[in-house]
């Protein structure tokens, strides 16, 4: 028995060993090995998680930047000038970029990119500015861009809008508007050949040259970078797990340099680790439980979604889940990061006898779409709940689905991978009946609102269509003085208040952190648009 434990000592002392030489072998490579979740969709117009959009920030470049701050920065363009009407956008291009194959940057590459938001129906062009021309044979809208682009010579491209729009500049600094090469058809698609990698053309800071989806990505510094000393590191893994406790405990063994998006229940053990730097940020990152609106969904009926608010003790969840470090949400998108912008009244107490009470009204008068049942004579709510797996979000359903139990509710709880609940799928987040969708900060609260509630907007997963909150958004789009776009926001509010298909139970801060040797590391609040251009090792 003693010699055994004697060899086990032996044995954790060599895997320490190793594990740390690796650590600094890592370092003296100049690497820096960041853990994530794994990737759903890689095309830069599309992927909008923080995996994705760290994935392509480091081999393309955004026309300008947006800062942690939430400022703006200059970056493929170096200045822009907006006419006095608002309604032209003429932006001064970067001399001297040139894309990996060695092919010039030019301002026919913006309008490629932009043109082609338009085209696979990225998400942001709603924030850009669009508006509704017809209707699909199944129904839904079709939309045109309420602007267009155009090249006046090859570093000055001009954009000229339809009707001003207050957050134009920041559609154009979007994560979805990395800047590609004109003519580009197959956009991170691997190709065939000895160059796999050859459609991962940017102008970025680094270079893919190795990727596989289920393991990891490797980058190595592109040495022709337009930016004056960067990119400071030779280069940058990403390493792709299933679970955020797997990437904690790879950090801690020396596996990793850098991880993002720490759930709460793993920062207590993140913050004792020793050598590592633990960063946070307030952000506007927030969970949204939604029912589906359309004809014959669980929330077509009004009283069901009020329901679900009553039933629901949100100053509860957030001490339960975040040990009250969140700010309490009251069910619309828009958070206290915004200021004025958010409405701070809270109007819906919970209540779970008032849920029972409107649950039994729509059982009476038969119009439940057949998810209210009589259980043992008393009306209840049965459905399934799909919840994807991202923050401490899986801990908050099962605390929600016993709340909700004594309020007339039952779920049949459906926890799914985060890479699984945003990939396609019968009951992915798009789809599921009743659903938990992770929204990460953005840096105008209007992004939310022209994403995910206006009618026919790209990412609307309730399916929710209402007139008046239409016209709000697009009278707040065009609407530059402060006061009055928060009075605007503040109707908004109302009508989510009423009507809203969500639930928003908080606001969180987003925890990441890092090996104390990393230097220059500045975590934005959208993680996947961290800065790495600036980052290395210290001595």
């Amino acid at each position: 028995m003693r010699n055994t434990f004697r060899f086990l000592i032996v044995l954790v002392l060599l895997v320490t060993t190793t594990l740390g030489s690796t650590a600094l072998a890592q370092q003296e490579d100049n690497v820096l090995r960041v853990g994530l979740r794994k990737l759903t969709t890689i095309d830069p117009a599309l992927g909008a998680n923080d995996p994705e959009v760290m994935f392509n920030s480091l081999q393309y470049d955004y026309l300008i930047d947006i800062l942690p701050s939430g400022d703006l920065a200059p970056s493929l363009a170096v200045e822009w000038a907006v006419s006095d009407d608002g309604l032209t956008y003429t932006l001064s291009l970067r001399e001297g970029v040139q894309f990996e194959d060695g092919s010039p940057f030019t301002a026919n590459d913006v309008v490629y990119t932009f043109n082609r938001l338009v085209e696979v129906g990225s998400s942001i062009v709603g924030l850009l500015g669009q508006e509704q021309v017809g209707e699909a044979e199944d129904g839904s809208p079709i939309f045109e861009p309420t602007w267009s682009v155009a090249a006046a010579d090859e570093l000055t491209v001009v954009f000229t809008l339809d009707q001003p729009n207050a957050d134009f500049l920041f559609g154009l600094a979007s994560r979805f508007s990395l800047i590609v090469k004109d003519g580009s058809t197959d956009v991170n698609v691997i190709a065939e050949g000895d160059d796999p990698y050859a459609n991962f053309n940017g102008t970025g800071p680094f270079i893919l040259v190795d990727f596989a989806a289920e393991e990891s990505a490797t980058f190595v510094a592109n040495e022709n970078y337009w930016m004056e000393g960067a990119p400071a590191l030779s280069g940058i893994e990403l390493i792709f797990f299933d679970d955020d406790q797997t990437i904690l405990d790879s950090l801690r063994s020396g596996a990793l340099d850098y991880i993002i998006k720490v759930p709460d229940d793993l920062t207590s053990t993140l913050e004792s680790v020793e050598g590592v730097t633990v960063l946070e940020r307030p952000t506007n990152t927030h969970p949204v439980i939604r029912l589906r609106t359309d004809e014959g969904a669980i929330g077509e009926d009004v009283r069901l979604r009020q329901a679900f608010k009553f039933a629901t003790d949100r100053e509860l969840l957030n001490l339960d889940a975040l040990d009250g470090s969140g700010t309490v949400g009251n069910n619309d998108p828009i958070g206290p990061t915004y200021g004025s912008f958010y409405n701070a009244q809270d109007n819906q107490p919970y209540d779970p006898a008032q849920a029972c009470e409107l649950i039994a009204a729509v059982a009476a008068d038969g119009t439940d779409n057949g998810f209210v049942q009589m259980v043992d004579g008393e009306a209840r709510v049965v459905v399934p709940f799909y919840v994807g797996d991202t923050f401490e979000y899986g801990l908050v359903a099962e605390f929600i689905q016993q709340m909700w139990a004594d309020a007339c509710i039952d779920v049949a709880l459906n926890i799914v991978p985060e890479q699984v609940y945003y990939a396609e799928g019968e009951n992915n987040w798009l789809n599921a009946q009743l659903g938990m969708t992770a929204w990460g900060t953005r840096p105008v609260a209007q992004e939310y609102l022209t994403v995910a509630y206006q009618t026919g907007a790209a990412f609307n997963e309730a399916r929710w269509s209402n007139a008046a909150l239409d016209a709000l958004i697009e009278e707040a789009g065009v609407t530059s003085d402060l006061e009055a776009r928060a009075e605007i926001y503040n109707q908004i509010s109302q009508i989510f208040l009423e009507e809203g298909p969500i639930l928003i139970v908080y606001f969180r801060p987003v925890v990441g952190a890092h090996v104390d040797a990393v230097q220059g590391l500045d975590m934005h609040p959208f993680p996947g648009r961290t800065d790495f251009r600036s980052v290395s090792f210290s001595n």
